[in-house]
């Protein structure tokens, strides 16, 4: 990786695939797609099963003939019940609606901040790709300038010059040499601010690939602002994104009013269960006569009752199974009369999370249209920019190359000679800014009329 050599694409490709705030709008996609898989699993019936087992010891009740008993009691409740919202005022409906409105605003988002670190690589990468030249250019004039000052001090050893021409000479090799120094600087800057871009570590090095350089396509310029902006409408995440934002705010409002609606659902459950102490009788019984039960007529008489011997058994679990079967069905209706004004207090939240959503909107398109506004103008001023450099670079290259010639034949001073010189690199130096100042304005203008970020 270290030694690579990086080209825009890769540059732009690497820093999305490990850019942390990527990553983190990546979760929260994918957080919005659960949410709206939820929301569609609510509109289904719930089902819920529960088991349950008991000891009893002591004084009692058996659940089975709810009869007090001594006995330890073993005892089991198994039961299945379901859930179903009929109409809830459209609320599941308008929750589900909303969370995938939410999830495409969030994939928007994410494009977005894919967009803006595109754009911010772009940046860097023709940043490195400035100080390089800027560094190329600097190193040929102190070579340029060491070859010179070697002319002089022999001119100067021979007498043919004096002693200040050389002097002269020294001073510009020196200026040279700090100017490549510096520029070395920023190269290394402009490499580092590219790789921590790239969440490189810093300890890495790089190099970018440099690409045939040729001038971007400059018809956008053709184009007004205006058609620009009508264009980035059709394509730029943010705008398109606002829109789901706004409709997921108006599916917010519809949730709040539809609590002021009745609810109606739907229930069932079946349930059975078991006892230890539960007891079936084993035929019919012995008949064993007529005892007093305790009672007595109004005249007095004792009252019999006839008394029968039966004999029992524990019932079977399976027997308790079918037996203690219990099954329901019902329906449910709630109609909201006051609930502490919790359902207005809402309703008006929703009111105004849209209107404010409808601000933020409105905002990010006049602020989509500032940004193309300056854009257009930076475009424009820097093809005007590039042009007068350039046309004031080849000016000084005539210039010089006269001069050189005068100043080789001893008709001009060094002092002359060294001013169009220095005037040439700083020339050179704005040629070279402009270039890519233009090349970078062009790029943010396309960017904005949905081409892709190339070189």
């Amino acid at each position: 990786m270290g030694q690579q050599a990086w080209s825009l694409q890769q540059c732009v490709e690497y820093a999305l695939k490990n850019n942390i705030s990527v990553k983190q709008s990546e979760i929260s996609v994918e957080q919005s797609k659960i949410s709206v898989q939820q929301k569609k699993w609510q509109m289904l019936p719930s089902i819920n099963g529960s088991v349950s087992n008991n000891y009893n010891f002591g004084r009692s009740v058996d659940p089975t003939t709810y009869r007090y008993t001594n006995e330890q009691i073993q005892s089991a409740n198994f039961s299945l019940s379901s859930n179903l919202t009929i109409f809830n005022g459209l609320q599941l409906q308008n929750e589900l609606r909303q969370s995938q409105l939410d999830y495409m605003a969030g994939t928007y988002d994410l494009q977005k901040i894919k967009n803006d670190i595109s754009l911010n690589v772009t940046s860097a990468f023709l940043q490195v790709l400035y100080a390089k030249e800027q560094l190329l250019s600097a190193r040929n004039r102190s070579e340029q300038s060491f070859k010179e000052r070697d002319r002089t001090k022999a001119l100067t050893d021979a007498g043919s010059l004096t002693q200040g021409n050389l002097l002269d000479a020294e001073a510009q090799l020196a200026n040279d040499e700090l100017t490549v120094i510096n520029t070395e600087n920023q190269f290394i800057i402009a490499n580092l601010t590219l790789a921590q871009l790239l969440e490189l570590e810093p300890a890495d090095s790089m190099t970018v690939a440099e690409p045939a350089m040729t001038f971007p396509d400059v018809s956008i310029l053709s184009q007004s602002a205006e058609q620009v902006f009508q264009m980035a409408e059709q394509t730029l995440p943010e705008l398109k994104g606002n829109i789901y934002k706004l409709q997921s705010a108006k599916k917010g409002l519809a949730i709040a009013k539809g609590g002021r609606l009745p609810r109606l659902s739907m229930f069932g459950s079946i349930s059975t269960g078991y006892s230890s102490a539960a007891q079936q009788l084993v035929g019919s019984g012995e008949y064993l006569g007529l005892f007093p039960n305790g009672n007595v007529t109004a005249t007095g008489e004792t009252v019999l009752a006839p008394v029968y011997s039966f004999e029992t058994e524990k019932t079977s679990f399976d027997s308790q199974w079918d037996n203690n079967q219990n099954k329901a069905l019902g329906f449910s209706l709630s109609i909201p009369i006051f609930n502490g004004w919790s359902t207005g207090s809402n309703i008006s939240r929703a009111k105004l999370n849209l209107k404010n959503t409808e601000y933020g909107t409105e905002l990010t398109r006049k602020q989509v249209y500032k940004s193309i506004q300056q854009a257009y103008a930076d475009a424009i001023g820097g093809q005007k920019k590039f042009a007068a450099a350039q046309k004031s670079r080849d000016a000084l290259l005539s210039a010089f190359s006269y001069t050189e010639k005068k100043y080789n034949a001893g008709l001009i001073s060094s002092l002359d000679f060294l001013t169009v010189k220095n005037n040439l690199a700083k020339a050179e130096s704005d040629f070279i800014q402009a270039k890519y100042d233009y090349i970078f304005r062009v790029k943010v203008l396309d960017f904005y009329a949905g081409k892709p970020l190339t070189l």
